[in-house]
């Protein structure tokens, strides 16, 4: 595989001990330290405003779009659920409601860059996502699609419960409280672009892990399906090519909570997060037989 951008040594590191919570501030910070992060790494050896118009699936709200758009001369930032967006247009940014699966409002070859984050593990139709995004992107465009792994499943359920008996403690004596009581009991403040609206769930049922992450019908189901091997033919499949494999940092569904294991895990290179870097499958020249 490739490199697509030039050549830099250019390094980042995921810093931990750099976040900083605003108690006054957004109940996402820890989120948003994340995201920022992986789409510097991900787009790492490229320059300010390298593409001249970008579009973004599942953009969530639009916070991390800003981050996004320091890449793009234009970027056009498309969400699902219209009540999930408050980010308003600016000079460089459009947002739009749409469906990532079906991306028929834009032309063919539209844009040099087309990104996602944390978005196509939820999507029903993949398949369909993945060819409109080769096909509205230009021949030579980069197509980038993040996603969590199998790191991240693991630790997302193996913390549930010390998450659990964490949050509970805090909340009974709550002259310890910290940062750590943030996130409810029932995990809702996970890092998850999950498209899906938050369950209802009785107080017992609270007690035991929620649904899967994406659209897989059990955990063991996701953890099989979320393989490397798997996202490539799933690529491959769909007219794309991967020029190159961005392993991001290791982190869990619970904030900023165990941050000794965050610590160990990053040091160790652990990744919970992986980042594609694709290309258009180029097309092979035809031959007309005289």
């Amino acid at each position: 595989m490739k490199n697509i951008s030039e050549p830099t040594h250019e390094t980042l590191n995921f810093d931990i001990s750099k976040f900083r919570l605003n108690p006054d501030g957004d109940i996402d910070q820890w989120e948003k330290f994340v995201r920022d992060f992986e789409i510097k790494k991900a787009l790492l050896g490229f320059e300010k405003e390298h593409f001249s118009s970008g579009l973004e699936l599942g953009c969530g709200s639009g916070r991390h779009s800003k981050q996004l758009s320091h890449y793009c001369k234009k970027l056009i930032a498309m969400e699902y659920n219209e009540e999930r967006l408050f980010e308003k247009n600016s000079s460089k940014i459009s947002f739009t409601i749409g469906d990532a699966q079906d991306l028929s409002c834009f032309a063919d070859k539209e844009f040099d860059l087309v990104f996602s984050s944390n978005l196509i593990e939820h999507l029903p139709k993949i398949d369909g996502c993945i060819s409109e995004c080769a096909r509205v992107a230009t021949d030579d465009g980069v197509i980038i699609h993040m996603v969590p792994n199998r790191t991240w499943k693991f630790f997302n359920l193996a913390l549930y419960y010390p998450f659990l008996i964490k949050t509970v403690f805090n909340r009974l004596f709550s002259k310890f409280k910290t940062s750590e009581t943030r996130a409810s009991v029932n995990s809702d403040a996970q890092l998850d672009m999950n498209l899906r609206p938050p369950e209802k769930r009785s107080f017992l049922v609270k007690f035991l892990p929620g649904k899967p992450h994406g659209i897989s019908n059990s955990h063991l189901r996701e953890f099989s399906v979320w393989g490397q091997q798997n996202w490539i033919n799933t690529f491959e499949k769909n007219g794309l090519v991967v020029e190159r494999i961005v392993p991001q940092p290791f982190y869990t569904g619970y904030e900023d909570n165990f941050r000794n294991l965050l610590r160990f895990g990053n040091h160790l290179g652990w990744s919970s997060c992986t980042g594609y870097i694709l290309k258009k499958r180029p097309r092979r020249a035809s031959h007309r037989v005289i």
